[in-house]
């Protein structure tokens, strides 16, 4: 789906003096020698409708290894795209990996994996609002049916999974998490779907779902709404953890609230999901909101009289209040801790093998200067890709990375066919980007 968006133009030509290839190579820029064409090599025309298509196929259907491959032989095809092409190029692009893979089926219920795996529920008419309705259960319980009886309206696109497999956290065990996302992929396929207007809600094992979906993919969600429903958290040893005695939220889920809005409701006689997570998780993100100033839009709600039930108005108020405000693909600065291996790319940044629960705080400067601060972990950021387009760089100019405070690059950006490869999977035009940075 082609938004309009128009990045500026602007690119380095490749086949200029020998020199300045190996001076971008020697900062660590996008370009390495291994993969220049032999300097008497013109490079090669852009790739035409058919061709295209048929890379566009090869890569979405590869693996991660052989996606690597395909990039790197589009950048010894392709070193660089002449600025002018780039808007029609990232239009086609979408338009072809459109056309790869299922699509969702508007209303009913449908399954959606093979096997007759993957059962979802589709209400409301099409629209280019979509929410994510997750339900509620436990071991050997949850339907969705029982999501689509109790949430829907409000003129919007629903849709509601249904875990994989029955189980206490069935969100993001057994393959529902990935399920989950390629059900979002597919939405986006369809057309109708506005990739700035999708929600995740959930009730009771829903609002787990609502919180921990959202964090993992906050970049894909415009907001998240969780009623009587917590994130998991650590608990003093040796203690019930209906006792309350919450040490920790478990990682991969605040930090990543940075630039997400996000809804908690939580009532405190409920005695079925215990409110102790969800006042330990109030209290935490307030000092993540401290330690990491101008981010975590939130809003905690807490009564004492609604016991396991959803707010006495019922949900729509909360989640029109919500819908209000479409997603920030590009936010100028937000936090990533990441916890799933095939998690790639979190807004603009692509880590080829993400260190698992490191903190990463991303921030774009006003002086077309980017900085990664690493804050835990191994402080090692080999394989991150920094994503370069506008509103955060203008890529006429030069820009500056840097990595705990030191330079790490400098240069005018390229623009490539491989990064659009990269960042084509997302089917997303805002998280589509044409050049980038290799640290």
């Amino acid at each position: 789906m082609d938004l309009g968006w128009r990045e500026p133009g602007g690119s380095l030509a490749m086949h200029t003096a020998l020199s300045s290839l190996l001076a971008l190579a020697l900062l660590g820029g996008v370009v390495r020698i291994a993969e220049l064409p032999p300097a008497d090599a013109a490079p090669r025309a852009l790739p035409q409708s058919r061709e295209l298509k048929v890379l566009v196929e090869r890569y979405l259907g590869a693996d991660a290894a052989g996606r690597r491959s395909l990039r790197a032989q589009a950048d010894r095809d392709w070193p660089s795209l002449p600025a002018p092409s780039v808007p029609a190029l990232r239009k086609e692009l979408l338009a072809l990996a459109r056309r790869v893979g299922p699509k969702l089926e508007a209303g009913g219920t449908h399954t959606f994996l093979p096997g007759e795996k993957g059962k979802y529920i589709a209400t409301g008419r099409p629209s280019r609002v979509l929410f994510l309705g997750l339900h509620g259960g436990g071991l050997g319980s949850g339907e969705a049916e029982s999501a689509a009886g109790a949430m829907g309206g409000g003129g919007w696109g629903w849709i509601y999974p249904e875990v994989l497999e029955k189980t206490e956290h069935g969100w993001t065990t057994s393959g529902t998490e990935e399920f989950v996302v390629e059900l979002i992929d597919a939405a986006k396929r369809s057309g109708k779907v506005d990739p700035d207007r999708i929600y995740i809600t959930g009730h009771s094992m829903g609002g787990y779902g609502a919180w921990t979906l959202g964090a993992h993919h906050a970049d894909v969600f415009a907001g998240a709404a969780a009623f009587a429903g917590a994130p998991s958290c650590y608990y003093k040893p040796g203690t019930d953890p209906k006792q309350g005695q919450v040490e920790g939220v478990v990682e991969g889920v605040l930090p990543n609230f940075y630039a997400l809005p996000l809804e908690i409701f939580q009532s405190l006689d409920d005695e079925n999901v215990p409110p102790h997570a969800n006042v330990f998780a109030n209290q935490a993100l307030m000092g993540w909101k401290e330690r990491f100033p101008g981010g975590f839009p939130y809003r905690y709600t807490e009564v004492s009289d609604r016991q396991h039930g959803p707010p006495i108005e019922g949900y729509r108020p909360t989640l029109e209040r919500l819908a209000v405000k479409p997603r920030e693909a590009r936010p100028r600065r937000f936090l990533w801790q990441p916890v799933r291996p095939w998690k790639k790319q979190l807004y603009w940044v692509h880590w080829e093998q993400p260190e698992q629960k490191a903190l990463l705080e991303v921030a774009a400067l006003a002086d077309n200067t980017l900085e990664i601060t690493t804050h835990e972990g191994s402080h090692d950021v080999t394989g991150l890709s920094v994503l370069l387009g506008a509103p955060l760089v203008d890529l006429a100019r030069e820009v500056v990375v840097r990595v705990d405070g030191k330079e790490a690059w400098r240069g005018v950006p390229v623009q490539t066919l491989s990064t659009l490869l990269m960042t084509l999977p997302r089917h997303d035009a805002l998280l589509l980007f044409d050049a980038r940075v290799d640290l």
